[in-house]
């Protein structure tokens, strides 16, 4: 009977082990989405950003093309 005893206590023991690490599992799984939530948010808002830094390049640019042009049509008006 000791053996018997012996293998339902270690048997207790490991599904005890068990619930604990699934509990853990669960818990990073949920710190895992969390994380990858914020790292879309700050991906998704930092694209904007540059996305407004290259329409703001691009408007300059064209300002600076249309006084170019402005300066090679016609220099003595300048």
């Amino acid at each position: 009977m000791d053996l018997i005893d012996q293998l339902e206590s270690r048997i207790d023991e490991l599904l005890t082990t068990l619930k604990g690490v699934r509990e853990e599992n669960a818990r990073l799984r949920q710190e895992a989405a969390a994380g990858a939530s914020t790292y879309e948010e700050e991906k998704r808002r930092l694209l904007e950003e540059l996305q407004q830094e290259r329409e703001a390049k691009n408007a300059v640019l064209a300002r600076i093309d249309a006084l170019l042009e402005k300066l090679k049509s016609d220099p003595e008006e300048s």
